[in-house]
């Protein structure tokens, strides 16, 4: 086998590996990597005897030597071939595999970088290799509704009480309508407002989104839904990001005075069911903050682990005794 960096000649072939890899979605193909990180990034691969990609890591701010997990972009990390597919393979070989893939990689780049943090997706659930590597591992959640076991009238008869009553008021006795919409400018003044209102600092910048948005849209891997009552008031404004297997909930928006609509609910709810047909899974996004947590399971979603993988980053026992041993002059 033969790892290496990848060259540009060769994202095309890395893109269609993201669209197999079980771990694969559009944070990880080299045009989102090129607009997220200013093209500061490496694509490390590990290629088998006949010349295809197995496994690969994409590396952002690799100029720095300090990879961590770019804004906007929910997971990267360890990438794999579906190795179910290759002649029904037993679990114990995939995990063979999983390690030797992962050992070639980081051994390959170590030497190269400093620190490591980033987001691995959620279906990367074995991540001893790493560990062994001294990597330390934060457990993260989000939500994911797999549609392949969900079927939608079913499942509603499941919601709380408190989720059905909001959507059957909004469907049978509202004004409100969904409406598919492609400016983006929409979004970021609603967002703006929400950020304005909570007090808090936009964790990202307009632009960004703006770039972005440019990049997806072109690809046809976007969709803008925002809920609107008969006055063109938004009650509420998401935006997903897609591609043939997964949609992910990527940026949401909503109108504090009109909260009471319930229309941020029910634009959710017409999202999953817009979605049903499209693609094989609904991923919420992830929260680790109780109320928004509650709000997506009440949608009969399934939490999924995802990890935190850090290396490089002292530990509260070293950092503490770090700062003794300057303290008293050792170091």
């Amino acid at each position: 086998m033969i790892v290496r960096y990848l060259s540009e000649d060769d994202y095309e072939v890395w893109n269609h590996f993201v669209d197999q890899s079980p771990q694969g979605f559009l944070w990880d193909y080299s045009w989102w990597l090129d607009a997220i990180t200013d093209s500061d990034f490496k694509i490390c691969a590990l290629f088998d005897e006949d010349n295809l990609i197995v496994a690969g890591l994409a590396l952002p701010y690799f100029s720095s030597g300090n990879i961590h997990q770019p804004p906007l972009t929910q997971s990267l990390g360890m990438l794999y071939e579906d190795m179910s597919k290759r002649n029904n393979m037993r679990l114990q070989k995939q995990l063979t595999n999983q390690k030797e893939y992962s050992n070639q990689i980081i051994e390959f780049v170590m030497k190269d970088i400093k620190r490591f943090s980033m987001h691995f997706n959620y279906n990367y659930d074995y991540w001893l290799p790493l560990y062994w590597k001294k990597f330390t591992q934060t457990t993260l959640y989000t939500y994911v509704i797999d549609y392949s076991n969900y079927v939608l009238e079913e499942e509603f008869k499941r919601f709380s009480k408190g989720h059905k009553w909001i959507l059957n008021k909004v469907e049978k006795k509202s004004d409100l309508q969904v409406v598919k919409t492609d400016d983006v400018e929409e979004y970021l003044v609603e967002s703006d407002k929400t950020y304005l209102r909570q007090g808090l600092k936009k964790p990202y910048f307009n632009d960004t989104v703006r770039k972005l948005y440019k990049e997806v849209m072109k690809r046809g891997m976007g969709t803008i839904l925002k809920i609107v009552d008969s006055q063109n008031q938004i009650h509420a404004i998401t935006f997903y990001l897609h591609n043939q297997k997964e949609v992910y909930y990527w940026l949401g928006a909503s109108d504090e005075k009109l909260r009471d609509s319930g229309g941020h609910t029910y634009l959710t709810w017409y999202a999953i069911r817009y979605f049903s047909s499209k693609v094989h899974f609904f991923n919420f996004g992830g929260s680790m903050i109780e109320h928004v947590e509650r709000n997506f399971r009440n949608f009969s979603s399934k939490p999924r682990q995802y990890f935190k993988l850090q290396y490089g980053y002292d530990t509260t026992w070293q950092y503490a005794k770090n700062l003794i041993n300057k303290m008293l002059g050792r170091i």
